[in-house]
């Protein structure tokens, strides 16, 4: 159960924007960007239209009806099994089409200052049959092979959802350490145990010292979307015995972002071969795995015409 302090938290910043639906990027305004700054996470209530959740639905629909996509287990065989996939941009043309034609992209652009963005990844997490567990509290950026601030992941989930099933961040966490990423297989183990094993301090535990930590959470409504910067410590929820999650994270990026290395004893995440023999560390992050999003390539604006 939440403490006081999370409810009150929570409470506090549960409804931060309302925005007509035709108007989003009117719900970035300086109040807006200032807490995402300090916290490192917003969310921005009913800021997407429902076409672009239909357009959603159709892009999971085709993910999992045999698209190809290759779906990856996480628990697999317990209780809380779920299926993740990822770059699903690459492959299904409704995902490529929601990152291009909706406002996503110019909402993330506009709160971290970058006119010019990239496509970093996308990933379905699809919790499904209820009971999955719990996603263990991590940072993405260690696994990512990345520096730089002008980055930003927009979760959106096509389920209501309760703050105990919804994400949770520990709000101004990208100002502190990056740690090491979590170890997939021994999760249940021990939810910090390291994904490298050096290079990184190990994760906190922040499940079992909850009263430690700054905790952010809402309900969710489908139109509703949580900006994150990466380095936000975070974890998901779990869902309940009759309760789905079907979201989506796009993670978008702006100038300032570079290649990075990170330690040799498990490749980064998504795996991305070749990149290292054309980037080494400092040179901007710019590669045919991360397509141009803004301003629209000149070429896809032809389509237009």
């Amino acid at each position: 159960m939440p403490s006081k302090k999370e409810r009150i938290r929570a409470s506090n910043l549960k409804k931060p924007s309302r925005s007509p639906v035709g108007a989003p990027l009117e719900a970035i305004n300086d109040q807006v960007i200032k807490n995402f700054k300090k916290d490192g996470v917003v969310m921005l209530e009913n800021i997407l239209h429902p076409e672009w959740l239909l357009l959603l639905e159709l892009g999971l629909q085709r993910v999992l009806n045999n698209s190809s996509q290759e779906m990856h287990l996480f628990f697999k065989g317990q209780e809380g099994e779920f299926i993740e996939t990822i770059r699903n941009f690459e492959i299904i043309p409704e995902i490529r089409r929601l990152i291009y034609d909706s406002p996503i992209a110019d909402l993330i652009g506009k709160l971290i200052g970058s006119e010019n963005l990239w496509l970093y990844s996308d990933e379905f997490f699809i919790k499904q049959g209820g009971n999955s567990a719990r996603t263990p509290w991590h940072q993405d950026t260690p696994f990512w092979p990345t520096s730089g601030t002008q980055i930003a992941s927009a979760w959106i989930s096509l389920d209501p959802l309760t703050s105990n099933e919804c994400l949770e961040y520990v709000a101004g966490s990208h100002h502190g350490l990056l740690y090491d990423g979590f170890n997939p297989a021994k999760v249940n183990e021990d939810p910090t145990l390291p994904h490298y094993g050096e290079g990184f301090p190990p994760l906190p535990d922040v499940e079992n010292n909850r009263e430690a930590f700054d905790i952010l959470s809402w309900e969710i409504n489908p139109g509703d979307v949580i900006f994150a910067h990466p380095s936000v410590l975070h974890g998901g929820g779990p869902t309940g015995p009759t309760s789905q999650r079907r979201a989506i994270t796009i993670r978008i990026y702006g100038d300032d972002i570079c290649y990075d290395s990170r330690p040799e004893t498990k490749p980064t995440v998504p795996l991305t071969p070749g990149l290292s023999l054309s980037l080494t560390p400092g040179d901007p992050l710019r590669s045919p795995w991360y397509p141009r999003i803004r301003p629209i390539p000149a070429h896809l604006q032809a389509e237009w015409i």
